[in-house]
């Protein structure tokens, strides 16, 4: 499959990337992934794919199973077979899904499917040397410092991203509390050095420290504005530019709500 969507999925990154990237993200220690997703497959030839990652989280003490459905890529001649990977991942009993960047064709389907929405709205922010308290908030990207801050969930999460090769990773450190932040280079309506936020363990720190975070993400990595999803920090903030658009996010569960469905384990973090 790596080689088929190296030759036909665009970008079109080398094989080893996409070998290299599903390996490490659903290789990682207790991960007990069903498959890598599913291949249509004609005589000897894969002439499609459909790649998913999987893993377990915890939430309200409940441990959820979780199948992101990643990359979907099909050659033309062979499109009415699509649909057949789909219901094959859909048919696993006992898993939330999600589908993170879904086509404006996929959405109209999913829909149908029993999908729903996340919020689209987002905030841009221009890293700037914004004014900051001496010694009350302090931001690091150091890995061993990051290892040895975090604990529980956010210290597994932290870990099982650490492969990833697009995944970057920082901890905002206030006092004794702590918020890692997962974020990634990306490149939104032709702005380019734009760092967009994929996960916060704790929002309200996060808010907090967002001129701190600014900071260090100018100096430190070069990014010139921070944008951040309201969804995933659980509302609105400032300084910032209010977005409308583009890329919708959706999930699939009959027991979940959105405030449950985050960005991790899936092809916003792992894929090239």
């Amino acid at each position: 499959m790596g080689r088929f969507l190296a030759e036909n999925f665009p970008p079109k990154s080398p094989v080893e990337d996409w070998v290299k990237a599903w390996a490490d993200i659903n290789g990682r220690p207790g991960t007990q992934a069903p498959n890598h997703g599913m291949a249509l497959w004609s005589r000897q030839d894969v002439v499609g794919a459909y790649l998913a990652i999987y893993s377990t989280r915890v939430i309200d003490g409940r441990s959820e199973r979780f199948c992101n459905l990643a990359v979907w890529c099909v050659s033309p001649g062979y499109r009415s077979g699509s649909i057949r990977m789909l219901n094959a991942l859909l048919a696993q009993d006992g898993y939330h899904f999600t589908d993170l960047s879904p086509t404006p064709e996929v959405q109209r389907l999913n829909l149908r499917l029993g999908f729903r929405y996340l919020d689209p709205s987002s905030q841009l922010t221009l890293n700037l040397p914004w004014p900051t308290l001496p010694r009350r908030t302090r931001v690091s990207s150091d890995p061993d410092e990051i290892a040895r801050v975090l604990t529980g969930e956010p210290l597994r999460y932290y870990q099982d991203h650490l492969r990833c090769r697009w995944a970057r990773h920082a901890v905002i450190i206030a006092d004794t509390a702590s918020c890692y932040v997962q974020w990634r280079f990306e490149r939104r309506r032709n702005l380019r050095w734009v760092a967009a936020i994929q996960y916060v363990s704790e929002p309200h720190l996060f808010r907090a420290g967002l001129l701190s975070l600014s900071r260090h993400l100018a100096f430190r990595h070069k990014a010139l504005f921070t944008l951040v999803d309201q969804h995933v920090v659980g509302g609105s903030f400032s300084p910032s530019a209010s977005l409308v658009g583009p890329p919708r996010r959706m999930f699939k569960s009959a027991t979940l709500g959105p405030g449950d469905i985050d960005y991790l384990y899936s092809e916003i973090t792992a894929a090239p």
